[in-house]
């Protein structure tokens, strides 16, 4: 993990990469370039949710790593099976299970590190030589796949593609810049598709509890979409209520409950405390967006608490300044995540109906709601109805109209 930016020091490498990212998705005007690749897998979830709706949790995982695969590496991915999505999806299981910042025993008593494997309290060493052989291979395997591709004069657009071909010559790069451009395109992934799925998941699981604002944001929908055609990202604007909605998604199922750890490189002091230089500073976003004073009631789902306040209010209670995490180390590719949230959740609201599951006595089951715990955090699963609306017909979703 330290060739991945949210994990890497301070230094020239990590400079690199975060040049390279602010180039590919710092601002909407980059970010708009990747929309086809956003709408045609947005289609295809909605093919695949008409296809096998109770597969739901698989369809936006593809998804996720459909759009992050695509714009890493420049590879479609059409299954879950896929050889770049399987290798990926492995090695960040492994890491999310491995465990969050402070979550380990290691984590308070370092000196553990240098046991030996086999004495009581060293089996996350085995686990930790586990995820890294599985990181390795996704970092070296796509690599050496695009970089055939670009010297065959094949590879599609991508973040990796870009880079590569800044180097005039590329047998000649240092082993020390090959293995920065691994660590950028495996972070577009690791960072991006974990938190896509946690957020939709959230969003599906909200509401599946709450019929109410479901209905109500679907109404939204279909007053400004009509139905002639598919949502589309100029209709962001008009749908402040979807706005809301996803809002209180993203603060109520926060992605990644204590952020990335940030290391201080100098002395500091905050509310007294002397904090000297090295010290691991987590951030708590998850009672960030639980605070009370901020988020009246804070444990219910209430798109509403984001309505009718001024713009100064509404910038300050965006969940987004919170969960992207903050300073120099904010995600970059945060414009990017958003949207593909922003655009499966429109798109399931203008086709798909979802309701609570029924028991074959026709009795509703109430999914339990519970986030399981880790780096990024996770809907633990759960079972719905979703179905096509009426009027809605396959063939247009399966269109890119």
């Amino acid at each position: 993990m330290g060739t991945s930016t949210p994990f890497m020091h301070y230094g020239n490498e990590w400079r690199q990469q975060r040049k390279w990212f602010q180039s590919a998705f710092q601002s909407k005007n980059t970010v708009q370039r990747y929309r086809p690749f956003h709408l045609r897998e947005a289609r295809n979830l909605l093919s695949l949710l008409c296809a096998t709706p109770d597969a739901f949790m698989s369809h936006i995982k593809q998804y996720a790593g459909a759009l992050m695969m695509e714009v890493a590496y420049g590879q479609t991915v059409t299954s879950l099976d896929d050889e770049f999505l399987h290798l990926a999806d492995t090695a960040m299981t492994a890491t999310v299970e491995a465990g969050g910042a402070m979550t380990t025993l290691v984590d308070f008593l370092p000196i553990i590190k240098y046991w030996p494997t086999w004495l009581p309290g060293s089996g996350f060493r085995m686990n930790s030589m586990k995820t890294a052989k599985m990181l390795r291979k996704m970092l070296d395997i796509p690599y050496e796949k695009v970089k055939a591709n670009v010297v065959a004069g094949s590879a599609k657009p991508s973040l990796m593609v870009s880079i590569l071909e800044e180097n005039v010559n590329i047998e000649s790069m240092t082993a020390e810049h090959v293995e920065n451009m691994k660590g950028a395109a495996a972070a577009v992934y690791g960072a991006g598709a974990d938190t896509t799925i946690m957020s939709l998941s959230t969003f599906i699981l909200a509401m599946v509890l709450h019929p109410d604002i479901f209905l109500k944001a679907q109404a939204e929908v279909d007053r400004v979409i009509g139905g002639s055609r598919l949502p589309d990202f100029n209709d962001r604007d008009s749908l402040p209520y979807l706005e809301c909605v996803l809002k209180e998604v993203y603060r109520w199922g926060c992605p990644v409950p204590l952020g990335i750890p940030h290391k201080l490189i100098e002395d500091d002091e905050y509310c007294g405390y002397y904090l000297p230089a090295g010290s691991t500073v987590i951030a708590n976003i998850w009672a960030m967006t639980r605070k009370a004073e901020s988020y009246p009631d804070p444990e219910r789902f209430w798109p509403e608490r984001f309505e009718k306040v001024d713009t100064e209010a509404a910038d300050l209670l965006d969940p987004r300044k919170l969960i992207f995490g903050f300073g120099r180390r904010t995600c970059p590719g945060r414009i990017l995540g958003d949207s593909s949230v922003w655009i499966a959740a429109a798109s399931i609201l203008a086709t798909m109906d979802i309701r609570k599951a029924r028991m074959e006595t026709g009795e509703e089951i109430l999914p339990e709601l519970k986030f399981l715990a880790g780096i990024i955090s996770h809907v633990a699963p759960f079972k719905c109805d979703i179905r096509l609306r009426p009027g809605k017909i396959v063939p247009q979703i399966g269109s890119s109209a």
